[in-house]
Parts: structure tokens; sequence; C-alpha cells
């Protein structure tokens, strides 16, 4: 049986091996896959992709398409507000990166001069101490007679974290997605006959489009989706077969299962503070102790984001902070912007040669969690000594 099974799955490998290599020469005679979001990794880039989406979204925006793109995104998202007076399209205000107290920014705001409406988006970004509480309760400074929520735009809709949330209530924010509200809003822009007469604002939008599909793990290649579907469900052999190969293909998962046990437990014996794992919403890390317990470590197992944040704000200096900061853009070769006095962020430590935004990203994560977890837990005991080493 398991035998039969074995070559049943090389067989559907190579099937599938050979539509897809026949698909990728279409693609190259064609040109097909050239996306300048893909290229520029812009689907996974927060501040730029606020910026693409508030020019969408603004009436005065460069596609020239007036309120449309507006109108229909009001459309999709009005359903889920209750009891929302209308937005007045016309006369909307479209602003990215709004700034409010204390220089806090919301990426995203829509107001008419009747209502304020408040949107913040969190692709990869952890959620900011009381972000949606404090964003809106500055709405309702705007919103006198009327009960705005923030809409809390993520890839997968996922609720914001307790930390985020504070004293918010149910009703005080709105989940929406990527996956399916963004996705719904910019397909129907697309089929609107004026965009469809507008040949740089339609082709603009198809590849948007396609990078989002990527970002949120839609596949962007239909035709060659319906081939290999073909190919999988000829009999019960091949379904047994194709059933095989994706529980073995689960590479998000044996990734995280590496980071969350052997890595963990490789950097719990070397460091002297010990390591742990953890998860907070969808933030799931390895966080260690530094410098006495005032601070600590956190890095995602994914291998994308890594923060410091205060253990005891009593202890903890300006100084040192951003003291701090500077050897974490040293280290990352970048400069982050900390969100707040006790908490910022760098993003891609560049552990594979596999780009972040490459669907084999998680393959080669997981080729180098499984098959070689000392070098990761020898890469993060290393970050951890550069920072335990700053003097202020």
């Amino acid at each position: 049986m398991e035998q039969t099974l074995e070559k049943n799955a090389a067989s559907l490998v190579n099937g599938v091996t050979n539509i897809v290599k026949y698909h990728e020469t279409k693609d190259r005679e064609s040109g097909r896959k050239f996306n300048l979001f893909h290229v520029a990794g812009i689907a996974r880039k927060e501040v730029i992709m606020c910026r693409v989406l508030a020019d969408l979204l603004d009436p005065q925006g460069k596609h020239c398409k007036g309120s449309l793109f507006l109108k229909l995104f009001w459309e999709v998202i009005a359903p889920k507000l209750r009891n929302c007076p209308a937005l007045d399209i016309e006369h909307t205000r479209v602003t990215p990166e709004y700034v409010i107290d204390e220089n806090r920014r919301i990426d995203i705001t829509l107001e008419d001069g009747a209502i304020f409406v408040p949107l913040e988006v969190k692709i990869w970004a952890g959620d900011q101490p009381k972000q949606v509480a404090d964003y809106f309760a500055y709405a309702q400074t705007k919103n006198k007679a009327a009960h705005i929520p923030v809409l809390y735009l993520t890839v997968d809709g996922h609720e914001p974290s307790d930390y985020s949330k504070a004293d918010a209530g149910k009703d005080d924010y709105v989940c929406l997605s990527f996956k399916d509200d963004i996705l719904s809003w910019l397909e129907a822009c697309l089929r609107e006959e004026a965009t469809e007469k507008t040949v740089p604002v339609r082709e603009n939008l198809k590849q948007l489009i396609a990078a989002i599909k990527s970002l949120c793990g839609k596949s962007e290649d239909a035709e060659m989706e319906n081939e290999i579907f073909k190919l999988v469900t000829q009999s019960d052999d091949t379904g047994w077969a194709a059933l095989a190969i994706c529980n073995a293909a689960d590479f998000d998962s044996k990734a995280r299962e590496a980071f969350k046990g052997p890595i963990t437990k490789l950097v719990a014996r070397a460091w002297p503070a010990g390591a742990e794992y953890a998860q907070e919403d969808a933030w799931e890390f390895m966080w260690l102790s530094i410098k006495n317990g005032n601070y600590y470590l956190e890095i995602n197992y994914l291998g994308w984001d890594v923060c410091i944040e205060a253990g005891d704000k009593a202890v903890t200096t300006k100084e040192e902070k951003n003291a701090l900061y500077e050897k974490m853009s040293g280290l990352f070769s970048i400069r982050p912007k900390p969100d707040d006095d006790y908490v910022w962020c760098g993003n891609d430590l560049g552990w594979t040669s596999c780009a972040r935004d490459d669907e084999l990203y998680t393959f080669h994560l997981c080729k180098l969690y499984t098959e070689r977890p000392q070098e990761v837990a020898d890469k993060i005991i290393a970050i951890a000594r550069e920072l335990e080493s700053v003097k202020v």
C-alpha cells in the first residue's frame, strides 16, 4: 500500500511539475508575471501600501476617476458599520498618515465634514499600545453626533490585540481584510467601464490585485490551477497521493514547530536568562530577557520582525532606549522608527537567501529551521549579546 502511494505521489509530482514548467514558459514569453508591486515589495510595505490605497480612495487621486473608487469602497464596507451615517462621497477628504496627539499617525482617514473615519492598516507590523482605543477616542472628538468605529485592516481580518484594544469596546472597531474586503473592492474597481477605458489605471489595478492575492496566499494562475486540479482528481489514487503531498508540504507549520521547539530550547540552554516561546493573537515569537530583565528581545518565528520592549518603564531611560535603537538600526541595516517610547521594530532578518515576498520563502525557512537549528539559535544569541553589550 505504501509503495503504491509513493509511486502515485511521485507520478503526481512529475505531472504537476510539467504543468508548472509549461506555464512558466508561457509567462516568460508573454511577460505576464512582470509586476512592479512584486519587484518593489510594495504589497508588504505598510507605509507605501497605505499611500497607494489612499490615492485610490481619494476623489482627487492621480487615477483621475473622481469619487468612483471611494464610492465602491464604501459600498463594500458600509454594511459592516452599524447605524453609520452615509459618507458624503463627493466631499470626502482622504488623508494618509493623519497626525494626532503625541505625533501618532492614523494610516488613512476619511472625513466629509460630518463624519471622521479612521483606517488602520496592519500587514506585518505589531500593534502599538492602546492604538485602537486611542484612535477611536480621537475619532469621537470629531464624531460628536455619530459612533464611527476604527477600520482595522489586516491580511486575514483578525482581531486587534488586547494590547491595542485596551478599553475599547466591541463596537469601537471593525475588522477588515485584504483577502476579502480589499480584493472585492479592487476587483469591483477593475470591472468598471471607466477603468477599462484607461489602460494605465486598469493595468496597475491588475498588478495590485495580483500582488495582494500573493500576499494573501491566493493563486494568481487560475488556468494552471484548473489543469492541476484535473490531474489530481483523476481517481481515488491521485486524490490520496495529493493529500499525502499536501500534508508533507505544510512548510509554515513545520517551520513554526521547529522554531517553537528545538530552536527555542537551544537558545534557552545557551542564554543565561533563558528563552521562551509565546503567542499574542497573530504575533508568535521567542523572547529573551536582556539588561537584567529591563527589556525583552522578541523575534517572530517567520524571521521577519524583531523588537525590543521595555519590561519596566521605571528603570528605563531615554538615553538607553536611543542607544538600543541605534544598535538595532546598525544590526539590520535599517532605520526603524520607534512606535513609542518603549517599543520599536525592525523587519526581515535575512536568514534565508529567499526574499520574504517570494512564495518559496516558508519552504526555505522550513529547511533552515529543521536542518540547521543550531545555526538559527546562534544567530539569535548573537543578536541578544550585541544588545546586551550596549552602553549608555
